[in-house]
């Protein structure tokens, strides 16, 4: 890589301005320099004590942050600054922008302090930090559902990302870290809940507000606008309100309990975590050779026990989620451990119904769940019809769920009681949660990532939950009401019946 471009031309403005500064050392992916966009720009440049912004997605507000959290260590002698977000898997994206940085410019990885063995001061574990040689240093921590991890920090600038989601615990533990006379430059998209302290210092008339719609992205486009709008479900829904416009819109709450979650996710050594790309099955020029292949990537023996799967099965832009949890008698109850999740991206329905064989021929599910969308009904159609997979005897096993239609949970005088499928199967999640009697993998950030940040709107009456990041909450569902509906019933085409008399109180 070449040196920063004009190196011997940067005067002490430029170190002083991180816009410049940014890009004067700082590149892009394809290794051009980088170049802010005005509303970037004009973030960089304030100098308010109090940064609040209301953003919608790819507005630009990751590489705001990542090169003001540079510049500041590259200029701040003996500076100490934290970055902080809800969750690990938040703080991935800041930390993959920043070692990006450093290992593409040699001065600015030469900034970074080394130990006596000459080796760069980046600590791992157990929270990311990097030391610089003038005696800056940047912290990285996961707030959790307390911020127990920001005890003891004593920081001059704090930058926090995706703060709607901070639990309030968490930024009371924050704000102690902000020493008198240091900044704070809070990042983030609304989530429309109204009782948070990220909602209240929007509305504060003593902080500097940014507000960034995606549209203000220069690569927006007319086709990209409809796309989202039929996504989200038009302009009036809290999906393009939140992640397109960068607005609170409608109030929404949490679909899930954050004490509960917090309780739910513990060390499971067994569990495992696979990802499988189209690209990977490409060259496979026949059915028993893409067979071959993903057996080779799912690398499992045959498995003892209680077995549910859950899936929800996308292809294009949508990843696939396969869950598989297992059921284990503790005391009285049952406790669901998640043990297996299978990654899909851009890979055909053909072979996910191949994978969904697979699986089921290790783990020998009591049930399987899948959504009935597009390909989720191509799928279970070729699970239930093609004779290749008759042998399995799905039959009575698999059920495909339409997330919009209704369960009948019982009837009384001749007349059903039914209930929205995919509320039933959130009350299911929420339930287990409450008991306890649901356990996830504490080191899969992915899956807290998309549970804490799960909600739900009203609308006529109606619930309405939050779309785009939901994608293994959504097998999740789909594994519950597998491992609830015990007998099933069709009863039309969109509408499921369970049997009024439960065996097992445990999931009432």
């Amino acid at each position: 890589m070449t040196q920063p471009k004009n190196q011997d031309r940067i005067m002490a403005e430029t170190l002083r301005n991180p816009a410049k500064w940014g890009e004067a050392y700082l590149r892009n992916r394809d290794g051009s320099p980088r170049e802010y966009w005005p509303h970037q720009v004009e973030d960089l440049e304030c100098e308010a004590p109090t940064i609040v912004h209301l953003d919608g997605r790819a507005a630009g507000k990751t590489l705001s942050l990542s090169t003001d959290a540079l510049h500041f260590a590259f200029t701040r002698r003996g500076g100490k600054g934290l970055l902080a977000a809800p969750h690990q898997g938040q703080l991935d994206t800041l930390i993959e922008e920043i070692e990006f940085q450093l290992e593409s410019n040699p001065e600015l990885m030469a900034s970074i302090a080394t130990t006596r063995a000459g080796k760069p001061k980046i600590v791992r574990k157990p929270y990311f930090r990097l030391e610089f040689s003038n005696g800056s240093i940047l912290y990285f921590r996961p707030a959790g559902a307390h911020g127990e991890s920001f005890r003891s920090l004593h920081v001059q600038r704090i930058w926090v990302d995706e703060a709607a989601w901070l639990s309030e615990r968490a930024w009371k533990a924050l704000r102690r870290c902000l020493v008198s006379g240091g900044q704070l430059r809070v990042y983030s998209t609304p989530n429309g809940l109204r009782n948070t302290t990220y909602y209240r210092l929007t509305m504060s008339p003593n902080v500097t507000l940014f507000r960034w719609p995606s549209w203000l992205n220069p690569n927006w486009t007319k086709e990209m606008e409809a796309e989202l709008l039929e996504f989200y479900g038009g302009r009036d829904s809290s999906g393009w309100a939140h992640e397109v416009a960068g607005e609170h819109g409608r109030p929404t709450y949490g679909a899930f309990n954050a004490e509960h979650l917090n309780l739910a996710f513990k060390e499971l050594l067994e569990y495992q975590k696979i990802i499988i790309t189209g690209n990977e099955l490409k060259d496979c020029e026949t059915e028993e050779e893409a067979a071959s292949r993903l057996e080779m990537f799912l690398n499992l023996t045959p498995k003892s026990g209680v077995f549910w799967l859950g899936g929800d099965l996308g292809y294009t832009n949508d990843p696939t989620e396969l869950v598989v949890f297992r059921e284990d008698p503790v005391g009285n109850h049952p406790v669901l451990k998640l043990v297996l999740r299978v990654h899909m991206e851009r890979v055909a329905y053909p072979n996910i119904a191949q994978t969904i064989a697979l699986l089921d021929h290790y783990f020998g599910f009591v049930g399987l769940g899948v959504d009935y969308g597009g390909n989720g009904m191509a799928t279970v159609q070729e699970l239930l019809t093609l004779d290749k997979y008759k042998p399995l005897d799905l039959e009575g096993r698999l059920e495909g769920f339409h997330f919009g239609g209704m369960t009948t949970l019982a009837v009384q005088g001749g007349r059903e009681i039914r209930k929205r499928t995919k509320e039933l199967m959130t009350s299911l999640i929420s339930g287990a949660l409450q008991r306890r009697q649901l356990i996830f993998p504490s080191d899969d950030s992915d899956i807290e990532d998309e549970f804490s940040t799960h909600t739900y709107s009203l609308r006529d009456g109606k619930i309405i939950y939050s779309k785009g990041n939901d994608h293994i909450v959504d097998a999740v569902r789909c594994a519950m009401l597998a491992r609830e509906r015990g007998n099933l019933e069709e009863v039309h085409e969109e509408t499921v019946s369970i049997r009024p008399v439960y065996t097992d109180p445990v999931f009432v």
